[in-house]
C-alpha cells in the first residue's frame, strides 16, 4: 500500500459553537490558540492554557484511480478521545491521545461526490495530563491506499525462539496478519534466505531457521533487511507494506528492518 498526504485543506473550530471555521494545516496544536491564565485547571502541566473541545472538518473528492482499493486513514496523534466521522457516520473512536490509530473508510466513500471527514478532539476534561499535551490533530494524517488483499497495519511481528551465538544458528518466528489467505514470502537477502509459506487464515505463524547468523554488537551493529511479500488469493505479484525501518526482533543481538 502507499500513503497519500492528507494534511491539507482542513478547517477547525470549538466544538458545539456557532463560530466560523478557521483553515488549518495538519499537524495543528489547537491548545496554542487558547487563553492562558493562572487559574487554568491543568496549571503548569498544561502551560496555563484553557482546555476546550474541537472539531476538524475536511472535504475531499476521491480520485477515481482509487476505486476498488482499500482506503485506510492513519492518524498519528489526536488529543484526545478522538471521534472520526465520514459523511455523518461515526467510523472510529480512539481513547487516550498519544498513539497512532487507523480508520478503514473503504466502504463509506461516496464516489464522484464531495465527502466530509469530521474529527472531534476533546480537551475540556481538565486536568488530564501531567505534562503539556497539546490538543487537536497534532500529528500528521495519511490515507493509505492499495489492493483489498494486503498486510494489515502493524501486521508483522518477529521473535527469536533460539540463538546460539555469533556464527551459530538462530530460530525465528514470524507473525503476519493479512486481509486474506494466500502465499507469504519471507526474504532476508543479507542471510541468503527466501522462504514461501501458505497462509490458510488471516494470521500466519512461520518458522525460519538461520544456519549462520551475523549478530548485532556495539562494535559491529549489523541490521538485517527483511521483505515480507504477500501473494494473496490470486497470487498478486505486487509488494505491499505498512512497515519500514521498524526494528521488531525481540532478540537483543539480531535486528531486522522490515520493508
Amino acid at each position: 500500500m502507499y500513503a497519500i498526504n492528507f494534511n491539507h485543506d482542513w478547517t477547525y473550530r470549538h466544538l458545539d459553537s456557532d463560530e466560523g471555521f478557521t483553515p488549518v494545516t495538519i499537524p495543528h496544536d489547537a491548545m496554542l490558540g487558547e487563553k492562558r491564565h493562572a487559574l487554568a485547571f491543568n496549571g503548569p502541566n498544561g502551560g496555563w492554557f484553557e482546555g476546550r473541545d474541537y472539531e476538524y472538518v475536511k472535504h475531499f473528492i476521491p480520485d477515481n484511480a482509487l476505486l476498488g482499493k482499500s482506503m485506510i486513514l492513519e492518524f498519528e496523534g489526536v488529543y484526545h478521545n478522538a471521534e472520526v466521522w465520514l459523511n455523518g457516520k461515526q467510523l472510529g473512536f480512539r481513547p487516550y491521545g498519544y498513539t497512532n490509530f487507523y480508520v478503514d473508510i473503504t466502504n463509506s466513500i461516496e464516489w464522484g461526490e464531495s465527502n466530509e471527514l469530521r474529527v472531534i478532539a476533546r480537551n475540556a476534561d481538565q486536568p488530564n495530563s501531567r505534562w503539556y499535551s497539546g490538543a487537536g490533530i497534532y500529528r500528521p494524517v495519511s490515507l493509505w491506499a492499495g489492493p483489498r488483499e494486503h498486510i494489515v497495519p502493524d501486521g508483522i511481528g518477529v521473535r527469536t525462539l533460539e540463538e546460539h551465538g555469533e556464527g551459530g544458528s538462530v530460530r525465528l518466528e514470524f507473525t503476519v496478519t493479512t486481509t486474506a489467505p494466500g502465499k507469504v514470502v519471507v526474504d532476508i537477502p543479507s542471510l541468503g534466505i527466501q522462504q514461501s509459506f501458505i497462509q490458510e487464515s488471516k494470521t500466519g505463524f512461520f518458522i525460519v531457521e538461520v544456519p549462520s547468523a551475523t549478530l548485532w554488537s556495539p562494535a559491529n551493529p549489523v541490521l538485517h533487511s527483511c521483505d515480507i511479500i504477500p501473494k494473496l488469493c490470486v497470487l498478486l505479484p505486487d509488494f505491499f507494506t505498512f512497515l519500514c525501518s521498524h526494528v521488531l526482533s525481540h532478540s537483543p543481538n539480531l535486528l531486522f528492518c522490515f520493508h
